[in-house]
Order: structure tokens, then C-alpha cells, then sequence
């Protein structure tokens, strides 16, 4: 995909002319279109912006999109918000959508969505907070809800902190952590314990006296590559392969530089690249390890 500097790709599925694609937005709402609906182009082509698709009002942006051919009463989605609100409902829900898309979740005011995943009905989830904290809880401690209600809470958020990041726990699954200041390192998702939902969760970064926040939280596997951006518009793609697997208790390795005041603003996974950039080149300064630290929850 050919695309401008300051753009990456978020988000990249196969599906039919026929299957459904459903678009979900930082303020609740959900839209939908049929494969077909989306303009065919070549590879290398730009694209449609999503403004001529999509009723969407100014300042409105898309969190997320899930393919789905059927609206099967085996389906959930799983709705994350910034506050550290979760919502379960039957995917059959969202069957019958207006033109001028409908409300997927109520959102408490300077609340927004940006996680939804669609799931089994018996999968596992893993939240983040941008203080270090990560939670892993069974699916089923989420009731299914109705469209329009407001959820629940996923994760007890001390004050200032906010959801950096949410994943479906998988047993082989890699967890990638990145900091703020440029920091990273993948872990095994088996090193987070299983707890209910709704309290502080594990440590998973120790973010105190280092002057950084987590900027996001992820599944990472080796054959893909990880975009960073920071907040000056640098953007650096490298493979997964190259930021370390670590313990939740090691600082990580140097991942991004980040200019002096600047920080990382957005992390995304896609496809390995077929001809790496020039910023892909690895990265070699390690970060310090960090002392061991006891459990929180």
C-alpha cells in the first residue's frame, strides 16, 4: 500500500466481497459496510478515505475494524476503553445496522473506545495501564450485554492513569510492551497470572523514578514488524525478532530514540515489509534490568 509519510497501516485482514466489515470509532459508535462496498486498487494503490465511506462527524476517528461473514449467537465483541471500561455483547447485536451507523457502547463523558475484539466466548483478556499495570481475567467474568449499556470495569485505575492497550491472552502468545521514552521488550503472556476481573492487576513495568509512562501494549510474534511513532512525526518499522523476550520484571532494551522532551504516541503491528526502510536498521542499546519486584492485586 502506498501511503503518505505521517500514514501507517493499523489494521489488515482478508475477507470476500460479501463479508461484513465493522468500523468502530473513539466515540462509541459502529459502522458497517459490505466488502464489496470498498473500492477495488492495486497494490501499490492509496486507497479511499474513510470520510467518503462513512457518515462519520469531524473529529470522529476509527479505533477499530473487525471482518466478520455471519452474525452467529456463538460471536461476542469485546469492547475497551480509555477509563478502563469492558463490554461483552452477542455479536448477533450489531445485525441490523442504519446508514448512519448506531451507538456500540455509552461512554461516560472524556471516556472514548479505542479496543474491540471479537472472541469465542471463552478466551482470556489482558488489559494495560499506562502506570505499568496489566490485568489478565477470564472472558467469562463478563456478563453479555445489551448494545446501548456502558460495561464494566475491566481495571482499578489509580488516579491520572488510563488503558494503554488490551489482547487476547494466548498460551504461546508474546505480550510487547513499549515505553513513552523509547524502551521495550516482549514477555511471555503465560508470565501474567489469571485474576478476576476488575482489580489493580500484576506488574508489568515499574514505571516509578524513570520519568516515562507505558505508550502501549500489544501481541507481538517473530515474522511480523513493529511501527512506532513518536510525537515529532519520526516514524521507525523493525521486526518484532528484534526487541528482546524479557521477564515483566526487565526494563527492556532500546527500541525508538526519542528526541529530548519527546515521546512514543503510537505503536502498530503489521506484515513484515517487503523492502525494509532505512530506519529499520537494529538497534543495539540495551536497557537496565529491573530488580524484582512483588506482585500487585
Amino acid at each position: 500500500m502506498t501511503r503518505r509519510d505521517e500514514d501507517f497501516v493499523e489494521h489488515l485482514f482478508v475477507c470476500s466481497t460479501h463479508d461484513y466489515i465493522l468500523f468502530f470509532t473513539n466515540r462509541g459508535r459502529m459502522y458497517r459496510l459490505k466488502g464489496y462496498e470498498i473500492a477495488e486498487s492495486s497494490r501499490a494503490g492509496r486507497g479511499t478515505h474513510i470520510v467518503n465511506l462513512l457518515p462519520i462527524e469531524k473529529e470522529e476517528k476509527i479505533t477499530a475494524a473487525i471482518r466478520t461473514g455471519e452474525f452467529d449467537e456463538d460471536s461476542f465483541l469485546v469492547m475497551v476503553t480509555r477509563k478502563g471500561t469492558i463490554k461483552r455483547t452477542l455479536l448477533s447485536a450489531y445485525k441490523n445496522i442504519r446508514k448512519a451507523g448506531l451507538i456500540a457502547i455509552n461512554l461516560e463523558e472524556g471516556d472514548e473506545l479505542a479496543w474491540v475484539q471479537d472472541t469465542t466466548g471463552s478466551d482470556e483478556l489482558m488489559v494495560a495501564t499506562a502506570a505499568g499495570m496489566v490485568i489478565r481475567f477470564p472472558e467469562t467474568d463478563l456478563r453479555p450485554m445489551s448494545r446501548t449499556a456502558m460495561g464494566v470495569r475491566a481495571v482499578r485505575l489509580e488516579e491520572e492513569d488510563q488503558v494503554v492497550g488490551m489482547a487476547k491472552a494466548q498460551e504461546d502468545g508474546l505480550l510487547l510492551t513499549i515505553t513513552e521514552s523509547g524502551l521495550g521488550r516482549r514477555t511471555p503472556m503465560k508470565d501474567y497470572r489469571l485474576q478476576s476481573r476488575g482489580g489493580k492487576g500484576v506488574r508489568n513495568y515499574h514505571t516509578e523514578g524513570k520519568d516515562t509512562r507505558i505508550a502501549a501494549v500489544r501481541q507481538a510474534e517473530d515474522g511480523e514488524d513493529i511501527i512506532l511513532i513518536s510525537d515529532d512525526g519520526v516514524i521507525i518499522r523493525i521486526p518484532a525478532e528484534q526487541i528482546n523476550i524479557q521477564s515483566r520484571y526487565a526494563g527492556g532494551v532500546r527500541v525508538m530514540r526519542i528526541a529530548e522532551g519527546g515521546r512514543v504516541v503510537s505503536v502498530a503491528s503489521a506484515p513484515r515489509a517487503e523492502e525494509e526502510p532505512e530506519e529499520t536498521a537494529p538497534q543495539e542499546a540495551a536497557g537496565e534490568q529491573q530488580e524484582a519486584g512483588g506482585e500487585e492485586g
